[in-house]
């Protein structure tokens, strides 16, 4: 099995005669095999979709960057491996694009590797993972968050489909039993006097071990609640959305990850009506948002969905932080951290920024609906998501935790 996959992308140096300075190695940690390889097959795409731009620009003052995939299998203990391999082939930025399980890996590895290379530290993009403390108690100098959490997702589906009368008085509470469904439920449970709903029913699934969903979906059934709030997603989302077809389940789902490829095949017409919390949806932003839509998929092939809008948006602002710094003959992971802190890049879905205090990135997302209406059909059907709201990254911010404590290297 092949462990790593590299994708190079060289800009030519300016003369033959410059000196030659090391590449930017930048891993991407990501499950490519496994239960999870779907999340993988998501973010693969986006590697070479940002940096053939960024290469085309003229990189890094015309200097090499090379992004190469770790599959770490969806394990922690792959995690590890693979990070230990990065290390050893001198790459200075992890992209962790995992669970948060995968994500705590990751993040426990960077920390331990910078206490005893205080000089020569690595930094951790965090893409995938949702648990709020990496962003909390967890909160690094050297990491940074690039996508939401369960509660943001949570508050947004709840205030806009509460806006449009939507929500319900009643909510069941349906999620993965680890880190982001647990945050999520806590969610739910806590929004029920904000949002005006009462919860009918909590139940947690194992995570990718469940082949047949419909008793969770019978306790659905028995509690006739207007919404199921879900943070499930890949397969158990996906079976979750089968075992609600099969069963003639009417009741709508609101979640974050609806928009992953084949949920809306597997769920029919049981997901019409249904919300998703989105990073991105072309038809909510006009021709900026379709000519990137129509640029990903010339170079994917498939249309940027889910998770690979976290993976472009995190190369993308990685990518326009290391164009601000002098050239080097090695780039200076500590110059890079404080220049991501000031990174600020257009999105077409609003401008993105990154949040010094906690290193969350401050994002809009778009509460979308499936719909027969929407623009764009999705997995073959005549279903898509329709933009119902774009809440901007003000509406969508939360204040920074007091559990975070980050400690700024000296003269930093």
């Amino acid at each position: 099995m092949k462990l790593k996959q590299i994708t190079t992308l060289a800009v030519a140096t300016l003369t033959l005669a410059a000196a030659s300075a090391a590449p930017v190695k930048v891993a991407f940690m990501t499950p490519m095999t496994g239960p999870l390889a779907g999340i993988g097959a998501m973010y693969k795409p986006t590697i070479d979709y940002v940096m053939s731009r960024f290469a085309a620009s003229g990189g890094w003052k015309g200097e090499t960057v090379e992004v190469s995939t770790y599959d770490d299998g969806g394990t922690t203990q792959g995690a590890a491996d693979r990070f230990k391999q990065a290390m050893a082939d001198g790459v200075q930025v992890i992209v962790a694009g995992g669970t948060s399980p995968l994500g705590a890996q990751n993040l426990a590895d960077v920390k331990r590797w910078n206490e005893r290379n205080p000089d020569n530290p690595v930094m951790l993009l965090i893409v995938g993972a949702e648990g709020t403390s990496f962003t909390g108690k967890d909160c690094y100098f050297y990491s940074y968050r690039f996508t939401t959490t369960p509660i943001i997702r949570a508050n947004a589906l709840a205030k806009v489909m509460k806006s449009k009368n939507e929500l319900g008085k009643r909510v069941f509470s349906l999620q993965p039993d680890y880190t982001m469904g647990r945050e999520m439920e806590a969610a739910v449970v806590g929004g029920a006097a904000n949002y005006g709903y009462e919860v009918v029913g909590q139940v947690r699934h194992d995570v990718f071990k469940i082949r047949d969903f419909s008793p969770f979906i019978e306790k659905v059934r028995e509690a006739k609640p207007d919404t199921v709030f879900t943070a499930s997603s890949a397969n158990d989302l996906l079976m979750i959305l089968q075992a609600a077809s099969t069963s003639g389940l009417k009741t709508k789902f609101a979640g974050m990850f609806l928009d992953e490829p084949g949920n809306i095949a597997s769920a029919g017409t049981a997901a019409l009506g249904s919300y998703d919390a989105q990073i991105f949806n072309a038809e909510a932003g006009g021709a900026d948002a379709e000519a990137y839509r129509a640029a990903f998929h010339k170079v994917a092939g498939k249309d940027p969905v889910a998770f690979s809008n976290n993976g472009v948006i995190a190369l993308s602002m990685l990518t326009e932080a290391i164009r601000t710094l002098d050239k080097a003959t090695r780039l200076d992971v500590k110059k890079l951290a404080v220049a991501l802190e000031k990174n600020r890049i257009q999105w077409s879905m609003g401008d993105l920024s990154m949040r010094a205090a906690d290193h969350q990135l401050q994002l809009p997302l778009v509460i979308s609906q499936v719909s027969k209406s929407a623009r764009h059909k999705v997995d073959g059907t005549d279903m898509g998501f329709k933009p119902v709201a774009v809440l901007s990254a003000a509406d969508t911010s939360m204040p920074v935790s007091n559990e975070c404590k980050m400690e700024r290297p000296a003269g930093l």
